[in-house]
């Protein structure tokens, strides 16, 4: 198939918002392939959202060959028709442009003719990703600000090793405000759809039937229900809340962890408006996703 045929679906947004539920939907889809985290984007442009110097400069170090290498393992499809890993580019615009060609050539080999690719953290470089991978979508689910702290601290408090610096309210406050302002400013490019994670959970088919518009594939009944995430998780991350079935909203942990004081003083800190903003917009929106202007027109012709 030609690149023109793939659909290519990039899932984003702050950690604890939703983005294993949403993945798992799509997934779900008959002509979908999905597959753990790359990070891939991250390893192109920067981890933590600040662009690395040679990447200013549109240069490549081929970080972003290592992390497809390690998607090959975890890879089904037909004997002998896996892609081959594509070659070293010195020009970031493209080895980024081998990357999705990879990316397509794995959901050839498994029969499929869309692919979902989910790395929370994407949001921070959503602008850069969008014009980087043709044709791609990028979906940005975002949720309540207080309920992706507290869930966040959460997890640090039940998993401290691995989440050692995260018990501190913080660190997710500056996370979400991080990504409400990647994903708010993202929405002046072409190609960026937003998704409310309360509006996905309690009207879960009309939200898949809009994102379903958006890629130009047909609405399975199937949708409406989580596949298996430990399909596509690596096993190091069996720490993860496994997607609930039928799909039910998680229940808000922000009364519970914080006392009345520290509640206020998140909040205070939480850039609402901008959520708020999003989250209006997005109930006028047609089946609840939020396009940029580009993507309402191409729905509409």
């Amino acid at each position: 198939m030609d690149a023109a045929d793939f659909r290519r679906i990039l899932v984003m947004g702050c950690s604890r918002s939703g983005t294993t539920l949403l993945q798992s939907l799509l997934a779900s889809h008959s002509e979908v392939h999905t597959f753990p985290e790359t990070g891939v984007f991250l390893k192109a442009f920067g981890m933590r959202g600040r662009v690395l110097p040679w990447a200013r400069i549109g240069l490549s170090i081929g970080k972003e060959r290592k992390a497809l290498a390690m998607l090959l393992p975890s890879q089904g499809g037909t004997p002998g028709h896996l892609p081959n890993l594509p070659p070293f580019r010195l020009s970031l615009s493209r080895s980024l442009a081998g990357v999705a060609g990879f990316l397509d050539g794995l959901a050839e080999a498994n029969g499929k003719r869309a692919w979902v690719e989910k790395t929370p953290r994407h949001v921070l470089h959503a602008r850069r990703i969008g014009r980087a991978v043709p044709g791609a979508v990028c979906v940005h689910i975002i949720r309540r600000g207080q309920d992706v702290v507290a869930s966040i601290v959460d997890r640090a408090k039940r998993y401290p090793d691995r989440f050692p610096r995260q018990a501190d309210p913080s660190y997710g406050i500056r996370q979400w405000n991080r990504s409400i302002k990647a994903t708010a400013d993202a929405l002046q490019d072409p190609g960026h759809a937003v998704v409310v994670y309360e509006s996905l959970v309690t009207t879960v088919e009309p939200t898949m039937r809009a994102l379903c518009t958006t890629f130009n594939l047909d609405f399975e009944p199937g949708m409406i229900t989580p596949g298996d995430s430990s399909a596509f998780t690596h096993v190091s991350e069996g720490w993860k809340s496994r997607v609930k079935e039928p799909v039910e909203k998680a229940r808000s942990k922000f009364g519970i962890l914080f006392n009345e004081e520290t509640r206020e003083r998140i909040e205070n800190r939480l850039e609402r408006g901008l959520y708020l903003d999003l989250t209006q917009r997005a109930s006028e929106a047609h089946g609840g996703v939020l396009l940029s202007s580009a993507l309402r027109r191409r729905n509409n012709r």
